[in-house]
């Protein structure tokens, strides 16, 4: 690096589009096409990965199946625009990584599918320097079919 600082307000400009895009998707009343978006895609959420000067930024998750002691515990440097605050702020939901094949690796290639949770966290834009969106179709459900 070489020593200037990031500039949040480029981080927040993206991060606002992808917001717009994602209520488009959910269905938004502000916009006629958007109840035809959301059966054409069947998606609701843009994923993407933030990037800081060490880095990407990963946080743990604990996601509960139907008791405290039932639980998957999981890392993911994949997230959802929840949120944004005028003061360089976004509020972020972690996306579950669904790996199909036995590996600890989270990377975007050992990722087969990712799953929305409703764990949140808010950041400071200015922490980060570059965001990377991923391709929607990880967000649909794969059907794996018996072959018989």
């Amino acid at each position: 690096m070489d020593g200037r600082r990031s500039d949040p307000i480029c981080l927040y400009d993206a991060l606002y589009a992808i917001k717009e895009q994602q209520d488009q998707l959910q269905g938004s009343p502000t916009s006629c096409y958007s109840s035809l978006f959301r059966k054409l895609f069947r998606i609701d959420t843009i994923p993407f990965i933030l990037y800081s000067k060490s880095g990407a930024f990963e946080l743990a998750g604990l996601k509960y199946r139907n008791t405290e002691e039932d639980h998957d515990h999981f890392i993911t440097n994949f997230f959802r625009v929840e949120h944004l605050d005028k003061i360089n702020g976004a509020t972020l939901s972690l996306l579950r990584p669904i790996l199909f094949c036995q590996t600890k690796k989270y990377d975007i290639c050992h990722v087969d599918r990712l799953e929305r949770t409703n764990i949140c966290v808010t950041v400071d834009l200015s922490y980060f320097c570059a965001i990377q969106c991923l391709d929607l179709t990880l967000l649909k459900e794969i059907v794996i079919e018996p072959k018989w």
